[in-house]
């Protein structure tokens, strides 16, 4: 295992939040961004989308010279040429900012259209691409434009947005609806990434891989019951109390999506279980699951076995689920529920793995 996929989570929050600078301003004109922080944002998006590339440069190294295989690099594999037009883009989206004073609509679309080409570049050079070609990609490109999209605004406004109850209300009128159809599309697109790159999902919970994604599913779910109280019911406390202060709140949201880009640049660099046998089970055995598993034999297809620790873990997570329920609705302290949320996953994940240990 290597270090490389702790670039992931930072590029898809700066992928993120750039996204979020560019059209929350434009929908509440109140929400001022300072440029300098877009220019820290392109220039996060430079340096962490540079990782896939050193990656394959350094494990050329001792191969020949490094401007021989930078060059190679850059100009042979998809990793370089995707990051060329990275380069490309950030210098445009750079210059966008420098060279106007004041955004109008059609600069704001075109800042727009230059951050949709940074994700397509992403996109183009993923492993659903490389494995199932233009198909891979717009399923890739659907996913993740919608989850920096969704995430980008909802960072924003939690820490730029003046506290207002008008503010909020005029927030929540649009964002909630949007958000539960870019929800939709998240769900749909990561169902179809999941049965392209995982068809074998319960027996790949041996791998690295499957269990990465069966974390990053766990996790939805408090993010989903979090995002329910941050649209349904906060407009109910907004309207009850006009000092109430979602700030918190969405930041706590931006937690547990903060957790989930973590997974996610953990599990994008492990290799995907296409085709599982009895034999290639055996091979690619986490170390998690043979400490789990404690020598014994890794069976194909997985068989789940009911024992005591996995109904106590079952338990134990149906509690921290309900705890975390009851924090949001008595209005306790939301970082509480984000803990019980992050608990909740790992008991869970713990009973899934040693019920097929």
């Amino acid at each position: 295992m290597n270090w490389y996929w702790l670039g992931e989570p930072f590029l898809y929050i700066f992928l993120a939040l750039l996204l979020g600078t560019i059209i929350l301003p434009r929908i509440h004109p109140n929400i001022q961004v300072p440029k300098m922080k877009m220019v820290w944002v392109v220039t996060g998006i430079i340096i962490f989308s540079f990782f896939p590339v050193l990656r394959i440069i350094v494990f050329f190294a001792n191969d020949t010279n490094w401007f021989i295989i930078f060059r190679s690099v850059m100009l042979s594999f998809a990793e370089g040429k995707a990051y060329m037009w990275t380069l490309i883009f950030s210098i445009l989206f750079m210059m966008m900012i420098f060279t106007k004073r004041q955004m109008s609509r059609v600069h704001t679309v075109a800042l727009l259209l230059i951050a949709i080409g940074l994700i397509a570049t992403l996109s183009w050079s993923s492993h659903s691409s490389s494995y199932f070609g233009m198909v891979g990609f717009w399923n890739h490109f659907i996913h993740l434009f919608s989850v920096t999209i969704w995430a980008g605004i909802l960072m924003v406004a939690g820490r730029y947005m003046p506290n207002s109850a008008d503010n909020w209300k005029a927030f929540l009128s649009w964002y909630h609806p949007f958000a539960v159809v870019v929800m939709i599309m998240i769900l749909l697109s990561g169902l179809f990434l999941n049965f392209r790159t995982d068809p074998d999902y319960v027996n790949s919970w041996v791998t690295s891989y499957g269990q990465a994604l069966l974390m990053k599913h766990l996790l939805i779910v408090p993010l989903l019951i979090m995002a329910f109280f941050n649209g349904f019911i906060m407009k109910r406390r907004i309207k009850n109390n006009a000092h109430f202060n979602p700030k918190t709140w969405l930041m706590a949201e931006g937690i547990l999506i903060l957790v989930i880009y973590i997974i996610t640049g953990f599990l994008n660099q492990q290799p995907a279980p296409h085709e599982l046998n009895p034999e290639t089970m055996k091979l690619s055995a986490s170390g998690l699951y043979n400490w789990f598993n404690q020598g014994g034999p890794i069976l194909y297809p997985v068989q789940f076995h009911v024992q005591t620790f996995t109904v106590f873990m079952y338990l134990l997570a149906l509690g921290t689920i309900i705890a975390m329920y009851v924090v949001l609705k008595q209005n306790k302290n939301v970082y509480a529920a984000v803990a019980f949320g992050v608990l909740f996953s790992l008991v869970s994940f713990v009973g899934f793995i040693h019920s097929v240990s």
